[in-house]
């Protein structure tokens, strides 16, 4: 696979070149701002401002921003455009920096500001008022807000925001649908995932110092992404400065888990968070075909035998971990930007950042699998739970995050913007878990230690214009464009697991031996690469509808070229003959291991064989959409439109020894239907784990209408019913699966799976108080006909449970929401949102479970593999209740010193799946609360102290007993409370 190669040092001479850039001159003074209208709070181009004294004149461009230099000195500035009341404004200019004024027509205002060269600050306030103007019910969190809290991702970030979850510490979930449910968007344009078994974005890889807001859209708009049922998540990177901007900051802190205490860690992965070469598998085994396995056979069906042994040899022969104590945690971060003036009527803006975090965390998990004997196969009721496996496990991880964006913008002339937004970020987590446990399948005692080092990495490049055309009329038509290049690569690099065992029934003193196959000493090399290539064509006619009110007519297109691939390799050993005390624990794997037994046939080497190992996928989509924004009244607004999506997925799974064959991949069990299938296994033609081709080809056209009424002053009601779709993604097409630990559960695709549809109805009422203070209730009903879910399948014998996706019968969300913000004193703010949510899946019907449970279908169907525990359960993730809560306390007039309480709370929800009579199991509910104290100095220097989790809450996950209606454990954990500090200098 091909890889992306970042230099930092590319990185440095950028920064050292416009470190070194003369900033122009500032021998006048300036004022700058923006004119919006007071009306519905959209941006006024073209409006003139005007100093008839020194006869100097400026316009507003596509975003209503305007600057002006000005000498220093009183002037009286007017602000013209032509539908809207003049208005006029006497400035004191001032030397320094620039003075900002912004303009809002249709309100009445003063007639004198005095500004003393200190930019306002309203980023809280533009979030909000984006809020009221958008068509659609959205919801969102600012920069200004970003930096007070103490998140250090944007998966922190966004579980904020009201109707969010957050599941695993990374994975959105809006209104209670899982992540299968919802698209993220970076600066308008689709982000690849990193995980080879997801779709969704783990939106930990993006630092919170790159973002300027994080904007959840609720609701479906035509111009829209069609897969869009919880919601769209919209992150905006920063924008480049008006002025020169340099800010540099340092941080450190800590976990009471795990700084200063002991730690475990391989090493692995290089300070970026890269993959180190000696993590690689060996460049001599790299360069050979991956259709020829490393394993004893012929030339097109393995390597010499000698061979095979010798490159046991060529493998990392690091298997034991370093001890010590933990570091304290740290971060970095410097952003330069600035503005040149080219020319009369043009500018470019340049905004570059990096930043870095690298931090430690342990924790103890305690975890339990259980086997059910139910009174009867037709119902769970009076299952009793039967202990199979108890296991204590230390986790040690380490992670680093860097993020570095750059971004350029060149202003021809007002109304007319090209620019280039550039993220690269990349990630690096190791891991070391050393568990100890019982196995009563098979009665003994184990102890399994597992290294792994995962690197993922996200490049996303985005070229475009906006352009205001001014060649009909006096209100202009606005035409954008988008040009989208992303990548998403996760490697994987020797995921090593070594297991020891003794019998549970023997003396204590007795030692335990290394297990000597199968998962133990084995290697685990894994790849995935996500390819998108997208193009955006947006344009906007205004024009005036009967009674002369503004109106909008907007149509574009959308194409997306999507690919992806994934590859793992697994290397595996076992001993041929008994080398003395080299098998008892704790004998490291250096010596258990040692390339030197292989090379005397002590042990055997070669490579596993599996059932299926890689999966190549594209996707090939193109939209085409319409809306109309029509004022019927002039406070009584609908958006109505159409959006059009041609989709064409495939899937290619297949084993890598096999991929230069053509049956392979021309008469995959999953292009077939079920009884072409079935014949086809039964007679050892086709896999019968649908190993092959899975295909979805879907033509559909997703209606959508909003209303909007602002009954009374600033006071708005929100009516809209939309259809939306979500499609399988590509991984979920292939019937492949691995596990990535010993006694963990597997995973499998479906190529059969079919879209879903969504028929969407929410109502919302918003009170906008003033700039930043809030009131909204909303409601909304969500139905899903053949949702996409995770079903059990049987697998006898084994401790790990086996899953699968299929076409659920349908799903029903009922919810509600509030969200309040207020200066309640000048000294106090108060915030709080919750919703409340109710679901229901329909996982398969009556009749299929009962003819399953009874024997009564063919046994190579997929149908008589299903057996869900609940036919009927809520959706997985989903938590009935969640709320936030937030406190800022002023600990002077100006706000410069803050103290801010966060409480973040959702309730139980559903965890696992469960199967073959097990019961699902639910995470209890969790309060987190976090304190952050943040203070200025000054203009330039700002620092910030802040606690997290400060009660260090107990994560819980349980099973319900049925026999005996006890809650028996099935995971439990705690994450330590962390603190960190950081200080910031801006120039």
């Amino acid at each position: 696979m091909k890889k992306i190669k970042f230099n930092p040092t590319i990185l440095l001479i950028v920064f050292t070149l416009l470190s070194v850039t003369p900033a122009w001159s500032q021998a006048a003074g300036k004022i700058r701002g923006k004119i919006v209208d007071g009306d519905n709070g959209e941006a006024v181009f073209g409006a003139t401002i005007v100093v008839r004294s020194i006869k100097k004149f400026a316009k507003s461009d596509f975003d209503g921003a305007y600057d002006l230099e000005l000498p220093v000195g009183t002037h009286e500035v007017e602000f013209q455009m032509l539908g809207y009341s003049p208005q006029k404004r006497t400035i004191n200019v001032t030397p320094g920096k620039p003075q900002v004024v912004n303009i809002t027509f249709g309100l009445q205002t003063l007639e004198t500001v005095d500004v003393k060269g200190r930019a306002l600050n309203d980023a809280e306030a533009a979030l909000l008022a984006l809020q009221k103007k958008s068509a659609a019910v959205s919801d969102g969190i600012s920069k200004e807000a970003i930096k007070k809290s103490p998140d250090s991702s944007a998966g922190e970030v966004v579980r904020r925001v009201t109707g969010i979850t957050l599941v695993g510490g990374k994975f959105v979930f809006v209104r209670g649908l899982g992540e299968r449910y919802s698209n993220t968007e970076l600066n308008d344009t689709l982000v690849p995932s990193t995980e080879p078994d997801k779709r969704v974005v783990a939106l930990d890889i993006f630092p919170s110092g790159v973002l300027k807001n994080v904007r959840i859209m609720k609701t479906f708009l035509p111009e829209l992404p069609g897969e869009f049922s919880g919601g769209l998540v919209k992150i905006e990177t920063q924008e480049y400065p008006e002025e020169k901007q340099l800010s540099v900051s340092v941080g450190a802190g800590g976990n009471y888990n795990t700084t200063g205490h002991k730690f475990l860690n391989m090493n692995q992965g290089n300070f970026f968070g890269g993959v180190n070469d000696n993590q690689k598998m060996p460049s001599a085994l790299a360069g050979i075909p991956e259709s020829i396995p490393i394993e004893p056979g012929s030339v097109f069906g393995g390597l010499p035998p000698q061979g095979v042994q010798a490159s046991a040899g060529l493998f990392n022969q690091k298997w034991t971990p370093n001890s010590g104590p933990a570091s304290f945690d740290r971060n970095f971060s410097i952003n330069y930007g600035d503005t040149f003036k080219v020319g009369a009527t043009s500018r470019i803006g340049i905004l570059v950042g990096s930043t870095y975090n690298r931090n430690y965390r342990f924790r103890q998990e305690s975890s339990n699998r259980y086997f059910a004997n139910p009174l009867s196969t037709l119902t769970t009721a009076g299952t009793n739970l039967t202990l199979q496996q108890h296991q204590d496990a230390d986790l040690y991880i380490e992670e680093r995050n860097w993020g570095n964006n750059a971004n350029i913008a060149y202003e021809i002339t007002k109304g007319q913007q090209i620019f280039m937004k550039t993220l690269f970020t990349q990630q690096g987590e190791s891991q070391v878990r050393d568990a100890t446990g019982q196995d009563k399948i098979d009665n003994f005692d184990f102890k399994a230690l597992t290294t792994q080092y995962t690197s993922s990495r996200i490049f996303h490049n985005t070229i475009g214009g906006d352009h205001a055309l001014n060649w009909f009329g006096d209100r202009a038509h606005k035409f954008d464009w988008r040009f989208n290049y992303a990548e998403a690569n996760r490697d994987q690099p020797d995921l090593q697991q070594q297991v020891w065992r003794k019998a549970s029934s023997s003396d204590p003193f007795t030692d335990y031996t290394r297990l000597g196959n199968n998962p133990d000493g084995s290697r685990f090399f894994s790849e995935s690469k996500d390819t998108s290539r997208t193009t955006k064509l947006n344009y906007e006619i205004p024009f005036d509808q009967w009674s002369g009110l503004k109106s909008l007519f907007k149509f574009g297109t959308y194409t997306l070229s999507r690919e992806k691939d994934f590859r793992f390799r697994e290397f595996g050993q076992k001993p041929n003959t008994a080398v003395p005390l080299t098998n008892l624990y704790p004998v490291p794997g250096e010596i258990y291991s040692n390339p030197l037994y292989f090379l005397t046939n002590d042990f055997t080497f070669s490579e596993r064989q599996v059932e299926s190992n890689a999966y190549d996928a594209f996707q090939r989509l193109q939209a085409y959409y319409s809306q109309v924004e029509l004022p019927i009244l002039p406070k009584l607004k609908v958006l109505a439109g159409v959006r059009y999506e041609d989709s064409y997925q495939k899937v290619k799974t297949f084993v890598l020894r096999d991929s230069n064959s053509p049956l392979n991949l021309s008469y995959g069990c999953g292009s077939m239907d079920e009884f072409t299938r079935i014949a086809l296994v039964r007679n050892n033609i086709c896999d019968p784990n649908n190993n092959g081709v899975g295909e979805l080809r879907t033509k559909d056209k997703l209606p959508s209408i909003n209303l909007n009424w602002e009954f009374a002053d600033n006071q708005i009601l929100r009516v809209s019913a939309t259809q939306t779709l979500t499609r399988p993604d590509l991984r979920e097409l292939s019937p492949f699966g691995f596990t990535p630990y010993f006694g963990a559960n597997r995973v499998f695709g479906n190529s059969d799976l079919r879209r879903s549809y969504i028929h969407n109805y929410d109502v919302r009422y918003e009170y906008y108080l003033n700039s930043t203070d809030y009131i909204g209730v909303g409601a909304f009903l969500k139905q899903i006909s053949n949702p996409i879910e995770m079903i059990g399948q049987p697998i006898a014998g084994s401790i790990a449970q086996r899953f699968t996706y299929l076409n659920a019968e349908q799903g029903t969300i009922r919810g509600v929401e509030f969200d309040f913000r207020k200066d309640v004193t000048k000294w106090m703010r108060f915030e709080a949102n919750m919703f409340l949510i109710n679901s229901r899946v329909d996982v398969i019907s009556w009749n299929e479970y009962i003819m399953a449970k009874g024997g009564l279908l063919d046994p190579l169907s997929k149908a008589a593999t299903y057996n869900p525990t609940n036919i009927s359960r809520p959706l997985q993730g989903q938590s009935p209740l969640v709320f936030n809560i937030k406190f800022d306390f002023y600990l002077n007039e100006k706000k410069t010193q803050n103290i801010g309480v966060y409480y973040n709370y959702f309730g139980d929800r559903l965890f696992a799946v469960g199967a073959n009579g097990l019961p699902d199991a639910y995470e209890r509910a969790v309060g987190l609360t976090d304190v952050v104290y943040t203070t200025k100095r000054g203009d330039h220097l700002e620092f910030k102290v802040s606690a997290q989790n400060i009660f260090d809450t107990r994560y819980r996950v349980y099973q319900k007993n049925e026999l005996t209606g006890e809650k028996e454990l099935f995971l439990s954990y705690r994450t330590g409370v962390s603190y960190s500090f950081q200080a910031t200098y801006k120039l």
